[in-house]
């Protein structure tokens, strides 16, 4: 599922993000260099009563050389995520295509510091309320 939402991401924050190169499904490669975004599943809850159901928990990891720039493209990954609702992710791992209900963050970016090369980190969390469509 995480293959869906990175995809969905990445047509909403613009052409200068690229799968891949700047923007990561589930981790950066070791030697990752520059600014990037990675998004990582971060588990969720199953609903009991509604089998296809479930809130799935994601966190967005923005790093940068530049403090500015990192917190910048969070806020960039929070203004095309936070508060959607009713959007169909295109299935590519899934079986089926995912309709998202809603997807709210948890709380606004926030700085996990900096990383043992010097780089920012910037984390956001989101639920997202699934469905298979």
């Amino acid at each position: 599922m995480i293959k869906e939402i990175t995809t969905y991401l990445k047509a909403g924050m613009g052409t200068s993000w690229v799968i891949g190169a700047n923007l990561f499904a589930g981790f950066a490669p070791p030697g990752t260099e520059g600014d990037c975004v990675i998004v990582i599943e971060s588990g969720g809850i199953p609903n009991f009563y509604l089998k296809d159901s479930q809130h799935k928990a994601v966190q967005v990891l923005s790093r940068a050389k530049d403090y500015h720039d990192a917190i910048n493209n969070a806020m960039v990954v929070y203004r095309v995520l936070h508060g959607l609702a009713g959007i169909t992710l295109t299935a590519i791992d899934e079986p089926n295509d995912i309709l998202v209900n809603t997807i709210s963050a948890i709380s606004l970016p926030q700085s996990l510091g900096q990383d043992d090369r010097g780089l920012f980190i910037i984390s956001t969390n989101y639920v997202f309320k699934l469905q298979a469509a």
